[in-house]
């Protein structure tokens, strides 16, 4: 989409949208969200993003390793969550986030 008011407003949106995602997912176990949720709302973030400024762009900030990070950060915060016995959510935040924008790209692609 070539609408500047549009890519404006999205600039300043996607930077909320994060904090925001971050923020429910480390205060999920003191309130309602979690990893879940919060993942969900980066993943709409950066599939607003993709939306606005192309899939190519949305693709080239984040990267593919990242997905192999996100788990690996999953798999760590599981151990430490056995050891320490307090709830991290941020592993299961990220996978739900790339997993959101993964389904996005399938979708554009495939039509």
């Amino acid at each position: 989409m070539e609408d500047s008011i549009l890519h404006v407003v999205t600039r300043y949106i996607i930077p909320v949208m994060q904090v925001y995602g971050l923020y429910i997912i480390f205060h999920g176990h003191e309130s309602p969200g979690g990893g879940f949720a919060g993942g969900m709302v980066l993943g709409v973030g950066l599939v607003l993003y993709s939306l606005i400024f192309g899939l190519n762009e949305g693709q080239k900030r984040v990267p593919h390793d990242l997905a192999m990070v996100g788990g690996l950060i999953l798999v760590l915060t599981i151990f430490a969550e056995l050891l320490i016995g307090h709830v991290f959510e941020i592993g299961i935040g990220l996978i739900v986030a790339l997993v959101a924008l993964s389904i996005f790209s399938t979708l554009v692609e495939e039509v």
